[in-house]
C-alpha cells in the first residue's frame, strides 16, 4: 500500500513556498520592465517638449525627462538585483501582508479620486495628512501644519521653478496659493 497515488503527481514539483504563490523574483522582473517601459516613454516623449535648459530656466520637457531617465536608470539596477540575488520566497506569504498593502493602497486610491475634484495640492495636504494620521497614529493637530508647508512647498517647486502646472482647487482665484 506504500505506492505513490495518482492524485499526488501533479504536485510532486511543487513545494509549499512556490505553490500556488507568485515568486519575489518573477514580480521584481515585472515591476522593473513595466517601471522601465513607462520611463521610457517619458523620456522619448519629453524630447518634443525640450528637455534642456534654456535662457529662462528649465524648458518643459526637462522634469519629465530627468523623471524618466531616473525611473529607466532604476529599473535597470532593479533588474540587476532581482538577477544576482538568490531566491526570495514568494509575495503575501501571510493574511497580515495584504492588509498592510490594502491600508498603502486604500489612501492612494483615495487621493487619485480626490485630484480631479479638490484639485493636485488640496489632494496632497489630505493624502499627506490623512496617510499619516491613520497609518502612523499622530495626532491631527501635528499633522496638518506640515502637510500644508509641503503642498506649498511642492507648488513653489513645481508652478514657479519648473512651471508645470497642475490642477487646482476651487478655492483658487480667492486669493489661495493652491
Amino acid at each position: 500500500m506504500g505506492g505513490r497515488r495518482l492524485t499526488d503527481a501533479p504536485l510532486e514539483g511543487l513545494t509549499e513556498k512556490t505553490g500556488g504563490h507568485v515568486e519575489v523574483k518573477k514580480a521584481e522582473f515585472a515591476a522593473a520592465l513595466f517601471f522601465g517601459i513607462i520611463g521610457l516613454t517619458a523620456v522619448y516623449q519629453s524630447i518634443d517638449l525640450g528637455p534642456g535648459w534654456g535662457e529662462s530656466g528649465p524648458q518643459p520637457g526637462f522634469l519629465p525627462f530627468s523623471l524618466g531617465m531616473i525611473m529607466a536608470v532604476a529599473s535597470v539596477v532593479i533588474l540587476l538585483q532581482a538577477v544576482l540575488k538568490a531566491d526570495g520566497g514568494t509575495i503575501f506569504e501571510q493574511k497580515e501582508e495584504i492588509i498592510e498593502l490594502v491600508r498603502v493602497g486604500l489612501p492612494m486610491a483615495a487621493a487619485g479620486v480626490l485630484v480631479e475634484t479638490v484639485g493636485f495640492y488640496m489632494m496632497v495636504v489630505a493624502y499627506s495628512a490623512g496617510f499619516i494620521i491613520w497609518y502612523g497614529r499622530y495626532r491631527w493637530y501635528m499633522v496638518i501644519p506640515p502637510a500644508i508647508l509641503f503642498a506649498f512647498l511642492l507648488f513653489q517647486a513645481l508652478e514657479k521653478f519648473f512651471r508645470i502646472f497642475m490642477p487646482k482647487s476651487m478655492f483658487y482665484s480667492d486669493s489661495f496659493p493652491f
